[in-house]
């Protein structure tokens, strides 16, 4: 079964590389099992499935976790449907189709454990919608909040990148305003995020 699996994940990497498909690198698929392991899971929350890749490592890792994974490309989508029967995951790791924001609304949590994966520009928006679905112990990973080192930049920023780093420096605020937030360096920055308990 371990070799079907990689079978599987190196698969999915290869097909990632030639469809130029963003997966999570080794630094970064390690800083997200970790600060999931924080909590052992039993539900996570993943907005952005792509082609099922960081959802499969994510039940490989959590085997007894139930996961929800929103995806709005129709073609990646079924490429991650696809994944998760191979991986004989089906029954646990269930695949919307959809715009997250229309998604959201019609799933049940608590969730322990939620990554931000999707859209950049919708991470707050998103974080927002999810919050009334989060358990008392919640971690929040975010992707890519430091987008090419700009969120952080004193300059001009390019004028097309201009409302995405200003809308991640909105959820970067909030975060750090609401939340335990450390943002990693690895890749192109990753925040994790866990819930202030009252």
């Amino acid at each position: 079964m371990d070799n079907d699996w990689h079978i599987l994940k190196t698969e999915l990497e290869m097909l990632a590389g030639k469809d130029h498909v963003p997966i999570l690198r080794e630094a970064e698929r390690n800083l997200l099992l970790a600060a999931a392991a924080e909590v052992n899971p039993r539900k996570i929350l993943e907005i952005g499935t792509a082609i099922g890749y960081s959802a499969l490592l994510l039940g490989k890792k959590f085997p007894k976790a139930e996961i929800d994974t929103v995806e709005v490309d129709e073609t990646r989508h079924a490429v991650a449907e696809k994944t998760m029967e191979r991986a004989g995951m089906a029954n646990r790791i269930h695949c919307h189709l959809g715009d997250a924001s229309f998604v959201i609304p019609t799933l049940q949590g608590p969730y322990d454990f939620v990554f931000l994966d999707g859209p950049k520009g919708q991470y707050l928006r998103e974080l927002k919608a999810i919050e009334p679905l989060l358990s008392e112990k919640a971690v929040i990973a975010a992707d890519n909040v430091l987008f090419r080192g700009l969120v952080r930049a004193k300059g001009p920023v390019p004028h097309r990148y201009r409302t995405l780093v200003i809308r991640l420096r909105e959820y970067m605020d909030y975060v750090t305003a609401n939340y335990k937030t450390v943002i990693h360096e690895e890749g192109d920055g990753m925040a994790i995020s866990v819930k202030i308990r009252n």
